[in-house]
């Protein structure tokens, strides 16, 4: 959380509740389905069979981060890249990837009204952390500039 390059996700919010671990928000993001000819040519034809998945992510000009390329191998080079496994193929040209960055569990007090704003649309970015590993962890819930719900620093 204090090092991890901050990149900001439109989020596709569903509401479950995990009998465990308490209640939790349910996210989806625009990188979750990956269009295959993000990865190299030589590489589009294993995207099912391999486990994961490195994802180059940009900023653009509205502030959030999208996919712009891929990779099978490494995520290495400049810039963000947030690593993946691949869950199975949406399409021909499409493939599920998960981040673990898909839950966010919510103090007990606080699920409701978080559940709440994510069913009115008021919660739409999800702050991320992306360690240079590529390993993502979420860092804050926002409606715009607004902080919604921070995740404390330990």
């Amino acid at each position: 959380l204090r090092d991890g390059a901050e990149v900001v996700l439109q989020t596709e919010p569903v509401d479950p509740r995990d009998l465990l671990r308490g209640r939790y928000v349910r996210l989806g993001y625009e990188i979750s389905s990956l269009r295959l000819n993000l990865l190299p040519e030589g590489q589009r034809a294993d995207a099912l069979a391999a486990d994961t998945v490195h994802v180059h992510l940009v900023q653009q000009a509205d502030g959030l981060w999208t996919a712009d390329r891929a990779d099978l191998v490494s995520g290495d080079g400049d810039g963000v890249w947030i690593t993946g496994e691949i869950t199975y193929g949406l399409s021909d040209d499409l493939i599920s990837v998960v981040y673990g960055i898909e839950r966010f569990y919510a103090p007990e007090y606080l699920a409701p009204e978080i559940e709440r704003n994510m069913r009115d649309g008021e919660i739409t970015q999800t702050v991320v952390a992306v360690a240079a590993d590529g390993a993502a962890q979420i860092k804050a819930l926002r409606q715009g500039d607004e902080a919604l719900f921070v995740e404390p620093l330990y």
